[in-house]
C-alpha cells in the first residue's frame, strides 16, 4: 500500500456520507414526539398547586406571599406563575412566559377576539368563577407558540374562611425531563460521521494533486468549503 493509503479515503467519505444519511434519518424516525399532554407532569403541578394556602384576601398582593408561591411552585415542571386578583388583574408573574404579560394588566384586555367570542357563546352557561377562570386561561395561554411546549392550570385561591382571595396560573412543561439516551449516541455519532465525511475528500486531493499541481492548496480549500461539488470539479479537471 505504501504511499498510495490515501486511494481509500474517497471511500471513506461514500460510507461516512452513507452513514450521515442513515443516522440523520434515524434522528428523525426516533425523535421524541411533543405530546399535547403530559399526565405525569400535570399531575405534578396539580398536586404544587393544592399545597397553596392564603390566610385572607389581604395577603395576595404581599412580597410575603410572593416569596411564598415562589418556595411552594419551585419544581423544574413548573416553567411560568401568575397571580390574579379576583377583579382580574394580574399583580405577578415569574418565568419564561412572564416578560410578556403586563402587569397591573386586567385578563378582559389580554384576550383575543376569538376568546371573547367563545367567552360569549358559553356566558348563560356558567357562573361567574368559571367565567373568570376560562377568562385567565385564555389570557395566560394567549402566545400561540408555546402550546406545543407548555400545557396551563389555573386555580382559584381560597382563603381560610373561604373567600375568593385570586387566582393562581401557572405553565408547565409537557416535554419528559430531558431526550433519551440513545439519542446522545445518535448524534455524537452522527457529528463524527459528518466530519469524516467533509474532510476525507479534501485530504484525498491534497495528496493527489500535491504530485503534479503546483495549486494543490487552493484545490484543497476549494474541496474544504465545496465538498461534493468541489471534488467531482477536481477529478473533471484531473482528467483533462
Amino acid at each position: 500500500m505504501g504511499k498510495k493509503w490515501y486511494r481509500i479515503l474517497p471511500w471513506i467519505a461514500l460510507l461516512s456520507g452513507i452513514l450521515v444519511v442513515l443516522l440523520s434519518a434515524t434522528a428523525i424516525f426516533f425523535k421524541p414526539q411533543r405530546s399535547i399532554e403530559n399526565v405525569v407532569n400535570r399531575k405534578i403541578a396539580f398536586d404544587k398547586l393544592k399545597q397553596i394556602n392564603i390566610e385572607s384576601k389581604e395577603m395576595l398582593n404581599n412580597k410575603v406571599f410572593f416569596n411564598y408561591i415562589d418556595k411552594v411552585l419551585d419544581c423544574p415542571v413548573i416553567s411560568t406563575i401568575w397571580i390574579i386578583t379576583d377583579e382580574g388583574k394580574i399583580i405577578y408573574a415569574k418565568g419564561v412566559m412572564a416578560s410578556s404579560t403586563p402587569l397591573n394588566e386586567s385578563v378582559y384586555n389580554l384576550i383575543n377576539d376569538q376568546n371573547h367570542g367563545l367567552i360569549n357563546a358559553v356566558e348563560g352557561s356558567i357562573d361567574t368563577l368559571q367565567k373568570q377562570i376560562i377568562t385567565i386561561a385564555a389570557a395566560i395561554r394567549r402566545e400561540g407558540d408555546h402550546h406545543d411546549i407548555y400545557g396551563h392550570l389555573v386555580m382559584p385561591l381560597k382563603s381560610n374562611s373561604n373567600e375568593l382571595a385570586g387566582y393562581i396560573g401557572i405553565a408547565y412543561s409537557l416535554n419528559d425531563s430531558g431526550p433519551p439516551f440513545y439519542s446522545y449516541i445518535i448524534g455524537i455519532a452522527l457529528f463524527i460521521g459528518f466530519i469524516v465525511y467533509w474532510l476525507s475528500m479534501p485530504v484525498w486531493v491534497y495528496f493527489d494533486s500535491r504530485k503534479n499541481n503546483d495549486k494543490y492548496i487552493l484545490w484543497t480549500l476549494f474541496v474544504f468549503i465545496g465538498n461534493l461539488p468541489a471534488y467531482i470539479a477536481y477529478l473533471i479537471t484531473r482528467k483533462l
